[in-house]
């Protein structure tokens, strides 16, 4: 179990508590938990970044998992400490990696992001409560290096990335659109449609002569919708109030290795001959269903345009993870294991959500008031589409974020205007993509299958979360 994809929101005004405030980190800040080319990584910097991504975990999952969350399996026969905590190493290798070699695309943080990640990270310690940071092992330092690396990361992306072949041809991109309705085929072991057939007609079979009504078969009952849809398709799937789903296809997904969509190759073999608004005139069978068909547009455009971004981000992530692995293979990386195992999340950390008079927030777009911080209208920079691409963390946090929140325990204040720093793959002024994990290079142009939990944000949003906590 990966947990790559969970929203940090570091940025934010967020207060942590440990509920075993007090004891503060063991850790020695100034030790090596691994080398790059012979260059220390700093404990202290490793150790935080691991202890926000505990504050993340535990503010999701714990009320699923309960207070040994940490020491239950995580789905790869580790526990969630050593799953977490191998993310994080792998995690900071990247980071260091595309720092090392910044200036092979000169990249460097400006003078107004260097104010701007000092700021945040201020602005952090300050809304924070001092037994959290000493859990946390938080210092300034700690947390304007983590936002560094980051914003370092984020601006290496946009670079690596406008290096792809940006030319699609119209052939690749050609999409045909068809609708269908799916029949699945019965279980033969599933007697629940008998049972059920006969408990609507009221009839036992021990307690009558007569013959018990069958369910349909599910090849007979799309025959008979087909002889129905061949007249008027919409009409036959108002009279037997079927849900109809679509799906686009290109040359492509004709090829079983090459096929993109969630159908078999079959139905998309036979959706591939019908002219515009016709129905197949057979039903299509693949194992587990059987197909009416109906194709709408044999020169989809818009589903064209979305093939072409899909491609562009296939290839921004083709060219990222190349470049990573060739940054991997000439390094030498060395985790300091002695170090790194006294890493634990043993203190658990809780958030708490903003009291309920507050009713004004930075977050919102278009000048609106509320709570909702999932809008995106003050973006500080463009977003290339990619996702996963961060530090391990969702692409929900904030892109153009500026260290501050207008979320306080019991009141709201407002955005102090730092603006400046942003966070998924922006090309514009960053100052910090707070998140914390692994970095997802191998899907980070579908924001996918995240696993975790969403602070509420969304790429674009002004950085701020409704997020406070207490002790």
């Amino acid at each position: 179990m990966k947990f790559k994809k969970v929203a940090a929101a570091l940025l934010a005004a967020v207060m942590i508590s440990s509920s075993a405030a007090g004891c503060g980190s063991k850790i020695d800040a100034n030790a090596a938990a691994a080398t790059l080319d012979g260059k220390e990584i700093p404990m202290g910097v490793a150790n935080f970044i691991a202890q926000y991504q505990a504050v993340q975990m535990d503010s999701y999952f714990l009320s699923y998992y309960g207070e040994d969350m940490w020491s239950s399996d995580s789905g790869e026969g580790t526990t969630m400490t050593e799953s977490v905590k191998e993310d994080v190493m792998e995690n900071l290798q990247v980071l260091y990696l595309l720092d090392a070699h910044a200036s092979d695309y000169d990249v460097a943080l400006t003078d107004e992001e260097k104010e701007a990640i000092t700021q945040a990270a201020a602005k952090f310690l300050e809304d924070n409560t001092q037994e959290a940071l000493d859990t946390m092992g938080a210092t300034q330092e700690t947390v304007e290096e983590m936002l560094r690396l980051n914003t370092i990361q984020s601006k290496m992306h946009a670079a690596i990335t406008e290096q792809i072949d940006t030319k699609v041809t119209a052939k690749e991109s050609a999409q045909k659109t068809f609708s269908y309705v799916r029949f699945e085929k019965k279980d033969e072991s599933d007697t629940s449609a008998d049972d059920e057939e006969s408990e609507n007609t009221g009839t036992d079979d021990a307690d009558t002569d007569s013959e018990p009504v069958e369910a349909k078969d599910s090849k007979e009952e799309a025959e008979e919708f087909l002889d129905e849809a061949l007249k008027d398709m919409d009409k036959a799937v108002q009279a037997g109030g079927y849900t109809v789903l679509s799906c686009s296809f290109g040359a492509g997904d004709l090829k079983e290795e090459d096929n993109t969509t969630t159908l078999d190759v079959a139905v998309l073999e036979a959706a591939d001959k019908l002219k515009n608004k016709e129905v197949a005139d057979s039903v299509i069978e693949t194992d587990d269903a059987y197909f009416v068909i109906h194709m709408d547009d044999t020169n989809d455009k818009e589903a064209a345009k979305t093939k072409k971004e899909s491609i562009l981000s296939k290839r921004r992530t083709e060219k990222y993870d190349e470049v990573l692995e060739s940054y991997k293979k000439d390094c030498e990386w060395k985790v300091n294991e002695s170090e790194w195992k006294k890493v634990n999340f043993d203190e658990l950390y809780t958030v708490k959500t903003p009291e309920t008079d507050q009713t004004t927030n930075d977050t919102t777009a278009d000048g609106q008031t509320g709570t909702d911080d999932s809008t995106a209208d003050n973006q500080t920079g463009t977003d290339d589409g990619t996702a996963g691409d961060q530090t391990g963390a969702d692409d929900s946090t904030a892109d153009g974020e500026t260290g501050a929140d207008d979320s306080h325990t019991g009141s709201s204040t407002a955005d102090d205007g730092t603006e400046g720093s942003t966070a998924d793959d922006q090309t514009g002024d960053s100052a910090a993509d707070d998140q914390t994990g692994a970095d997802d290079n191998s899907d980070d142009s579908a924001a996918d299958g995240e696993t975790g939990a969403d602070d509420g944000g969304a790429d674009g949003e002004s950085g701020t979360d409704d997020t406070s906590a207490e002790d």
